[in-house]
């Protein structure tokens, strides 16, 4: 995926770079909207800098849409399906001991537990490759500026 940029600080190998949220997000209304102020619309992004983009050229940032999809699969599909996986574990291992008491609250809260694991596991997963250069967008080029 590629997406377009501002540099607003350099970092050694590194920059800081505002980019406007995708389309498909600035729409929502959480954070601003199209109606929202600049600061709110826009997001700032550590990249990596290559190519040494100096403060205010605009850039053209390359994100591998692969580690994107499993990110994302990390961060929204894993705590799903734990949830699911608590929930269903709870209510067979009820019904298999034959136990009276009211299930399906402590099915859920059971699920809930299970998700809670999986965040937990996900944030120290995080700590460990945020850090990684193969996880961070790249500057690729710079782009002209229209006149």
């Amino acid at each position: 995926m590629e997406r377009v940029g501002t540099v607003v600080e350099k970092k050694g190998g590194k920059a800081l770079v505002r980019m406007r949220r995708h389309v498909a997000c600035e729409n929502c209304g959480r954070c601003g909207g199209l109606l929202g102020k600049a600061e709110q619309r826009d997001h700032l992004v550590e990249v990596l800098n290559p190519i040494g983009a100096e403060v205010g050229q605009k850039v053209l940032i390359y994100a591998d849409d692969r580690r994107m999809l499993f990110v994302s699969f990390m961060l929204y599909m894993v705590p799903l399906l734990a949830l699911v996986a608590g929930i269903l574990l709870w209510l067979n291992l009820a019904a298999y001991f034959n136990w009276g008491g009211p299930r399906e609250p402590l099915a859920v809260a059971v699920g809930f537990g299970f998700m809670g694991l999986v965040f937990w596991g996900l944030r120290r997963w995080d700590n460990r490759v945020k850090e990684r250069d193969d996880y961070k967008p790249v500057i690729i080029d710079l782009v002209p500026e229209e006149q």
